[in-house]
């Protein structure tokens, strides 16, 4: 697979910077991004001020060119050693940023650096580490035979600053039948643990498929629950489509007609030559803003028109954005699974430790159950878990959605020329409680539904497909709406006329 000139700098305007493609990785690595990945390394507590410090030489080294990876590849691994997390050979050679001593004895990054976290997502055998390559630089090994493991993350190499890749596990290889659940399980928790760290998510395409629709749609929903803004794209890669004219076809019938997307183009300087970005934007649930992003065969005369500016376009993006986050992700991550924890398995009540929490082991690079932290030998006295049998997924199996923290209810929305109807699947909730909030051209309801069983202690429980516990739903409307909206309750259902006009702050209860 060739990789181009895809280690230039892009920018919208001023001086260009020149290449440096002509060194190889290995070549390059001292020039990795090292203050974004020194950043990542201080969420590691073993890893050391320098190379030759005796915690660093803890991690294992992974072959791939990845930076960092945590190896969530069972569910059922936390019973023993946990997770290991793997540096990339060349990563010992970068300081993590300093740490000091907060309140506790916690420890605490002084230096907090931001930047551009991107997830890379798509169904299995789409092309991700493909697209990775060229998005990094590296060479990541592609094909059906290669499997990424749990969570792998990667730094900007040259001049990408502040710009960290994350790659997630996700085949169709085959478990033992008892494995399936955990395997299911895992996942859909890898899906929400990088949507969750990161501020961008690319979707990986082919040729468009019903099962690519309903994945980017369930992606979609999710995100619209997210209470941090992200950006959407999504590349087509056409990885055997050769002609241009094939290529034309498919952006008619594929992104424009179903997408309902628009061609944009923009200029960039690049090397001291302007050139031209062709991409297509688009808005989905409510005004979610999507990039489409065009990839044909590598070699073909497709690849020749759309590759290369695929890859500018995006990665000048990526640059320039102001959409970031702090880069302690591997503590971030750790909090963010704990939450999680306790829907995904049963708890031990016979164990000393009442809740299920995660931490990095005090002398191994392993990610371990809370209480077996100071375990020399982590293979010694097996914790005993057991998924969950509640767990419900969405509609296509990609998200767990029984969380008691954090639901979503149902909703239709209708619109004509001075109206929407918005309707609400929302029994359980006297009238009163919930308090729909205007602001803007947006609308947001949330609250809490309590658990639903008041009668029964410690019943057994043989279906819950009901959610409990709290929801946030946020819809933004395409036309600026009225400040005020009418209510109507329908047994069960909550119907919210809200007129289309310029609006201001208002809250009425339902």
């Amino acid at each position: 697979m060739s990789r181009g000139n895809h280690g230039r700098f892009f920018i919208k305007s001023g001086t260009p910077r020149s290449s440096e493609n002509s060194l190889s990785v290995s070549e390059k690595t001292p020039e990795i991004s090292n203050k974004t990945l020194s950043a990542i390394l201080s969420g590691l507590e073993l890893y050391g001020e320098n190379e030759n410090d005796a915690a660093s030489n803890k991690y294992r080294t992974t072959a791939s060119p990845y930076d960092i990876v945590v190896r969530i590849n069972n569910l059922l691994d936390l019973r023993t050693h946990g997770w290991e997390i793997l540096l990339g050979q060349h990563t010992k050679s970068i300081k993590s940023t300093t740490k000091g001593t907060g309140e506790n004895g916690a420890s605490v990054i002084n230096e907090q650096k931001e930047g551009v976290v991107v997830s890379v997502l798509g169904a299995y055998n789409r092309g991700k580490s493909f697209l990775l390559n060229q998005l990094c630089n590296v060479s990541l090994p592609t094909g059906t035979l290669v499997h990424t493991e749990g969570i792998s993350i990667t730094a900007g190499r040259q001049n990408y600053t502040n710009i960290v890749f994350l790659d997630t596990a996700g085949t169709d290889t085959p478990v033992r039948n008892d494995e399936i659940e955990y395997k299911r399980a895992r996942e859909a928790l890898l899906r929400e643990v990088v949507l969750h760290l990161s501020t961008f998510i690319i979707i990986v395409v082919n040729r468009l498929r019903t099962t690519d629709q309903i994945y980017i749609n369930q992606i979609l929903k999710y995100y619209r629950n997210s209470p941090h803004k992200k950006t959407i794209i999504i590349v087509h890669n056409l990885l055997d489509v050769e002609k241009i004219p094939d290529v034309d076809k498919i952006i008619s019938e594929e992104i424009q007609w179903i997408f309902g997307a628009v061609q944009q183009k923009t200029q960039l300087s690049i090397n001291g030559c302007m050139k031209d970005i062709i991409y297509f934007t688009s808005k989905q649930f409510g005004g979610t803003d999507i990039r489409h992003y065009i990839l044909g065969r590598s070699g073909s005369e497709a690849d020749k028109l759309w590759n290369m500016q695929t890859i500018d376009g995006i990665m000048n993006f990526l640059q320039n954005t102001d959409n970031k986050r702090n880069l302690d992700l591997i503590n971030d991550m750790i909090t963010f699974i704990n939450h999680k924890l306790s829907k995904l398995f049963v708890q031990n009540s016979t164990e000393q430790t009442p809740n299920l929490q995660l931490v990095q082991h005090n002398s191994k690079p392993f990610i371990v159950l809370s209480n077996r932290r100071d375990y020399e030998d982590l293979s010694q006295r097996p914790y005993e878990l057991k998924l969950s049998e509640q767990l419900i997924y969405d509609d296509a199996g990609y998200f767990i959605r029984n969380e008691s923290e954090y639901w979503q209810p149902r909703y239709n929305l209708y619109e004509d020329e001075t109206k929407y109807l918005l309707v609400l699947e929302l029994p359980g909730f006297e009238k009163g409680v919930l308090k729909p909030r205007i602001s803007g051209n947006s609308i947001t309801i949330e609250n809490i539904r309590r658990d639903l069983n008041t009668s029964m202690n410690n019943p057994i429980i043989h279906q819950s497909d009901i959610p409990t516990g709290s929801f946030k739903l946020n819809i933004s409307f395409q036309q600026a709406i009225e400040e005020r909206f009418t209510a109507e309750r329908n047994e069960g259902f909550i119907n919210l006329t809200i007129l289309k006009k310029r609006s201001t702050e208002y809250t009425e209860p339902v």
